[in-house]
């Protein structure tokens, strides 16, 4: 029976998290590979332009849609949990610390794929602790709607039904990666090069640095030591294709990293099997690794959250990494303040404008370049210029 006091204290967490992305993402445009997606003719775009219909065009509103499939994701972790940790309160634990980890909650704020793919593979996950197959299908079915980010689920299914003698499990995963390729062929054109430390390092961002030593150590310790569930193949898989494609060439991570985090409640388990396992004057250097790790995690899940108070910090505004998800809103106020409508300017910005009701062509130039006769365009957060734009005649 599932303890009311800590389903309290879920939500209470689950509370402040949704409040912290919502404040986070207020201050956020819509970004060039947002508008790409959205403008796109893959799946996800028409859904998004289908909602766009019904309740208006607001990045606020897409933002939203990822936000509640958070919400989600985090409940899901807390029931995924139930079956792998003995505790309850472990299990809040574990829905928390997901929940803060940076790269959800970037993926929380954003208009990606990732968050979809961590939806449909916890339930997925969900499914098969209750050995509900048909529903797993259907639920397979359903991923080839946006099938680019799973291929490392399928070819986790797959192995795990190998390594289980499972002719089923084994079959179902072989469709689903020919389907996969039939959907979005594989790219291996180009120069060979290494991506291997930079893929490393963006893996180490998305846990925390730390933290991510502990997911390595914790899949190396039940590879060699505990039962490999079928959870423990989906993250393995991840990683490990990951690395291997990343030493030959770039690799989009938005495909590997959502099966990685997903790995916390296991990573937790082994924390606690060796936490109490410890007599309690023995438990100190836990506690300190602990604390370190936590207080390591808080600072980058905080400078997520509040990101908008760096540019007081920086020389060159350039330079914040959500840059490129500022100014394209504050610019179509500006330009619509003036009375324009259409503006002629680099496309990677007019798709962005686009979004906010600014079209390509009319009689105006906009470019970021000093021009004399122009008009100036200035973009500030908390009194300080982010970016300056020069508004010239035709």
């Amino acid at each position: 029976m599932i303890s009311r006091l800590n389903l309290f204290w879920l939500f209470i967490a689950l509370a402040l998290n949704s409040a912290l992305l919502i404040f986070s993402m207020s201050g956020l445009s819509i970004s060039y590979y947002e508008a790409q997606i959205y403008y796109s003719n893959s799946n996800l775009g028409l859904i998004l332009r289908y909602i766009s219909s019904i309740f208006g065009s607001s990045e606020v509103c897409l933002r939203a849609i990822f936000l509640i499939l958070h919400i989600a994701n985090s409940l899901l972790i807390y029931a995924i949990s139930l079956k792998i940790l003995k505790r309850q309160s472990d299990c809040v634990i574990t829905s928390i610390l997901y929940m803060f980890l940076p790269g959800v909650l970037v993926s929380a704020l954003i208009i990606s794929q990732a968050t979809i793919a961590i939806f449909f593979t916890l339930i997925i996950i969900f499914l098969e602790q209750r050995s509900q197959k048909a529903l797993m299908g259907v639920t397979l079915a359903i991923t080839m709607l946006f099938s680019e980010p799973f291929i490392a689920l399928y070819l986790a299914i797959m192995l795990f039904g190998i390594f289980n003698r499972d002719k089923k499990m084994a079959l179902l995963g072989i469709l689903c990666c020919i389907a996969w390729y039939y959907l979005n062929g594989l790219e291996a054109s180009g120069k060979p090069r290494g991506y291997f430390l930079d893929s490393m390092a963006i893996f180490a961002a998305v846990f925390s640095p730390l933290l991510f030593i502990y997911f390595i150590y914790t899949l190396y310790r039940i590879c060699i030591k505990e039962k490999k569930t079928f959870l423990w193949f989906i993250s393995t898989t991840a990683i490990g294709v990951c690395m291997l494609l990343s030493m030959r060439q770039r690799v989009d991570l938005e495909i590997f990293l959502p099966f990685c985090v997903i790995f916390v409640p296991v990573m937790v388990r082994v924390f606690f099997t060796s936490y109490r396992s410890r007599l309690p004057r023995f438990r100190t250097i836990h506690k300190i690794i602990t604390i370190i790790v936590l207080a390591i995690l808080a600072i980058n899940s905080l400078t997520i959250i509040f990101h908008q108070y760096l540019y007081l910090f920086l020389d060159k505004p350039s330079h914040h990494f959500a840059y490129k998800y500022d100014i394209a809103k504050e610019l179509a106020n500006e330009l619509k303040n003036r009375k324009i409508n259409k503006i002629t300017t680099n496309s990677a910005l007019a798709i962005r404008l686009k979004f906010y009701g600014i079209e390509s062509g009319g009689s105006y130039i906009l470019s970021q370049k000093q021009q004399k006769s122009c008009q100036t365009i200035k973009i500030s957060k908390f009194d300080k210029t982010i970016a300056t734009f020069y508004l010239c005649k035709k």
